[in-house]
């Protein structure tokens, strides 16, 4: 409770801790008043040397407004010359002048407070001024745009404006999607990036506990982003046909002008589709491939895709074997390569032999491009025999699918018999 009294009770109160020091501090309950809130003033004081009341006095703009103290026993007593405040204790060094909500009118604007020693006026705090709270009514960004049309690795000044009266200064903070970017200035210096593009740039004020925000959608404008489809390997066989695509993952403008096939540490453009085909890999493929894609802002970054040319012997794509009445045509097709040396020989067994392969004796019929012909000699007749092509260089070798065919027992009709895989 507290205790209203006349100024000269108060000469009777004494220190109850003693201290010393002349540093008085007024401070407000908020930053700025709030009209209809209540609002306080609290004065943090010490008792100067050779001193021993325990109380503080309140003046605005300079006149005198009441005195606030403790008694020895711990009361609380005050002193009101206006009937616009209330005074409260809050610890034994520590006073309070109440301004009630009802009184928190338009009169209190900008009005100067200050706190003294009661009993010598040089211990005293600063000049504090009351203002009383204008809160954000409105919220703009420039640029105004929206979308905001941006280019990449470009450097854009945004301001983002509150109406100018508002007090407290507002805090500004800058978000891209939930991401805080930037300071609490209301200027951002945005360096654009494509991982901003569609996403969202906002600008938070706030002052008063009150907030308020604007938005833009970012378009960020770059060249596009590519990669080659299968992946940054390919391994692929001596003769194959190759195709490798190369991939827009993102661009804007999305439009694609066109794209650009080179040789890694090569300039020369050696295709200009998506796509890049190689009809009959050679030895001679085995590189780097870089491809490139070109919008309106420009060309992309390079992807690459390392060509793996498997110099092992290639497997034929198929084989046939023709029975005669001693005798078997095997012919079948294959790919081989410009610059490594290979060979190829023909196995067979035979029914009787449980399919436990050996090397035939043979003679070279014709070969034609990739078409070879051997004819497997001393076959003999009322049995069937299997063959396969075992083809080997210095790097491996492979071997045929199996195919088979019926040497006839009469010798003199002449007659074949025909079986193949393919």
């Amino acid at each position: 409770m507290i205790y209203q009294v006349t100024p000269f009770l108060l000469l009777f109160m004494v220190i109850i801790h003693g201290s010393t020091g002349e540093q008085y501090n007024l401070t407000g309950s908020f930053p700025a008043a709030i009209l209809g809130k209540e609002f306080s003033w609290e004065c943090s004081m010490a008792i100067p040397p050779n001193q021993n009341i325990n109380a503080v006095r309140f003046f605005r703009n300079s006149t005198y407004v009441g005195t606030v103290g403790r008694f020895p026993n711990g009361t609380c007593v005050s002193d009101s010359l206006h009937p616009r405040y209330d005074y409260q204790c809050d610890t034994d060094h520590v006073f309070s002048l109440i301004i009630p909500a009802d009184n928190m009118t338009e009169y209190e604007n900008n009005s100067m407070w200050q706190c003294q020693y009661y009993g010598d006026g040089r211990y005293r705090s600063s000049n504090q001024f009351l203002k009383i709270a204008v809160f954000i009514r409105n919220i703009s960004l420039s640029p105004h745009d929206d979308p905001l049309t941006l280019t990449e690795g470009t450097s854009n000044k945004i301001t983002c404006s509150v109406n100018s009266d508002a007090y407290p200064t507002p805090v500004i903070r800058w978000y891209i999607g939930d991401m805080e970017i930037g300071g609490t200035e209301g200027s951002l210096e945005l360096k654009a990036d494509k991982i901003h593009d569609g996403k969202i740039l906002r600008c938070l004020a706030s002052n008063n506990d009150k907030c308020l925000n604007k938005t833009t959608f970012l378009n960020i404008l770059y060249t596009p982003v590519v990669a080659v489809d299968q992946s940054s390997s390919v391994d692929v066989s001596l003769g194959d046909q190759l195709t490798v695509r190369c991939t827009v993952l993102k661009s804007n403008p999305g439009v694609i002008l066109g794209y650009e096939w080179s040789v890694l540490g090569d300039n020369d453009v050696i295709g200009r589709e998506s796509y890049f085909t190689i009809n009959r890999v050679s030895i001679n493929d085995n590189k780097t491939l870089q491809c490139r894609a070109r919008n309106s802002m420009g060309i992309s970054e390079p992807a690459d895709v390392r060509i793996n040319v498997l110099l092992a012997p290639i497997s034929p794509r198929f084989i046939k074997a023709l029975c005669f009445e001693e005798h078997a045509d095997v012919v079948w097709v294959t790919s081989t390569p410009d610059l490594i040396e290979q060979k190829s020989f023909v196995q067979f067994s035979s029914s009787s032999t449980a399919k436990e392969f050996s090397n035939a004796s043979t003679v070279v019929n014709s070969t034609l491009n990739d078409i070879y012909s051997v004819r497997v000699t001393n076959l003999f007749p009322d049995a069937t025999y299997t063959f396969r092509v075992v083809t080997m260089n210095q790097y491996g070798h492979v071997t045929s699918r199996d195919a088979s065919c019926y040497v006839n027992k009469k010798i003199n009709e002449g007659k074949k018999i025909l079986s193949f895989n393919s």
